[in-house]
């Protein structure tokens, strides 16, 4: 019986050190990702993440314009775009955060009915600043369109 626990206590042991010689995933600070340019109809996409303690315990997802607008904020563009797809920036630049947040990995990150294109940006864009997270590289990162 002690030689079952002694060899119980030794594989826990080396599993701790095993785990934790993977180091951090992430190292703590705010990781941000945009577009280069705006796209045709005047918006740039952008992801801000941010990792405490090895997790993401924020993100933010949005268009800005080039006068600093933000498309979630657009009264009439969202009102469009929820009767055109029945979704709109107000309501996927919450959801698509809160699901990363959720599930910490951008690629279980769901899909979005109505709005394919910005959750293709989001993930894009998240993989970008999840890497920087990985790396420690805070510096904002410019991302090209494919």
């Amino acid at each position: 019986m002690k030689k079952l626990v002694s060899s119980f206590l030794i594989l826990i042991l080396v599993a701790s050190v095993l785990v934790g010689c993977g180091g951090a995933k992430y190292k703590d600070g705010t990781y941000k990702a945009a577009y280069k340019d705006f796209d045709d109809h005047g918006w740039k996409a952008f992801v801000e993440i941010t990792i405490t303690d090895n997790k993401i315990t924020d993100a933010v997802f949005d268009y800005v314009n080039e006068e600093g607008e933000l498309k979630s904020e657009d009264e009439e563009y969202n009102k469009i775009m929820m009767e055109a797809s029945g979704s709109s920036p107000e309501e996927f630049s919450r959801e698509l955060p809160k699901d990363l947040i959720e599930k910490q990995d951008i690629k279980k990150v769901d899909m979005i009915t109505g709005a394919t294109g910005s959750v293709e940006n989001f993930k894009k864009l998240g993989e970008v600043a999840l890497k920087n997270a990985k790396a420690g590289n805070t510096a904002d990162a410019e991302v090209d369109y494919d």
